[in-house]
This record gives structure tokens, sequence and C-alpha cells, in this order.
């Protein structure tokens, strides 16, 4: 489930949704604009781009989810 996903800043506007890659110290290695029809198309792509990097969802300036880096197989 997201952590927070307010409503649309302003509904009248498409939305602007946008994948951040974080460093492990949280620095920005990637910002990657994504297509998706609504909110939950785009936590499904977003959730899709997780691996081995943080990543969070965005749409314009309202922050979405946050996903965490999956564990790695030792």
């Amino acid at each position: 489930m997201p952590l927070f996903v307010g409503p649309p800043i302003c509904p009248e506007l498409p939305a602007a949704y946008r994948v951040l890659i974080l460093s492990a110290s949280g620095h920005i290695l990637l910002n990657e604009p994504i297509a998706a029809a609504d909110d939950g198309e785009a936590v499904v792509l977003a959730r899709r781009r997780s691996g081995a990097a943080t990543v969070e969802l965005w749409d314009g300036v309202r922050f979405m989810e946050h996903f965490p880096p999956l564990p790695t197989a030792t």
C-alpha cells in the first residue's frame, strides 16, 4: 500500500508521473517520466522499476509512493 497518495494538486491538468531512482545515500540518479492512465497504473509501473535501488513515484510535486530496494540473494 502507498505511504500516502493525496488527491491531485490540480485535477483539471493531466498527470505528470515520474519515477526517481535514488542512490543508497538518497541522491537522485535518474528522473524518468512515465506514461500511465491513472494513479494505480503509475504505482504498478514504478514498482516494476524497483530493484537494487530505491524508487520513488511522483505526480508533479505530489509524492505518491516510496519503494525500498529489493533484498539481494546471498
